[in-house]
């Protein structure tokens, strides 16, 4: 979504979709737990001072600093350094593990 000119009318748009996808998982008897639901406001425009929120079931949720998805860490600026950090941190302790292993 666009979000240079129309900022608000993205965020509508975004808010109707998560309400869409609730509205589906409770019809399929799954609930979207709005304390966990994440989101990212990738990249914000430099004039852009406020922190938008979306609206889900009511309540506002506002942006994460980085999320998780399918275990890739992303962050507001798409830099990943969090992420390969802890890839890195796990690598070293495996090989720390096989080491320990050799006799």
């Amino acid at each position: 979504i666009s979000t240079s000119c129309q900022l608000s009318e993205a965020l509508d748009v975004m808010s109707h979709c998560l309400e869409a996808v609730r509205v589906w998982m409770g019809a399929n008897k799954l609930r979207l737990n709005p304390d966990k639901t994440e989101w990212l406001w990738m990249l914000p425009p430099k004039g852009c001072l406020d922190s938008p929120s979306l609206t889900l079931d009511g309540e506002n949720l506002y942006p994460s600093e980085r999320a998780c998805n399918l275990g890739v860490l992303l962050d507001s600026q798409l830099k990943l350094e969090q992420h390969l950090s802890a890839v890195t941190r796990g690598t070293f302790a495996q090989v720390r593990l096989v080491h320990q292993l050799q006799p």
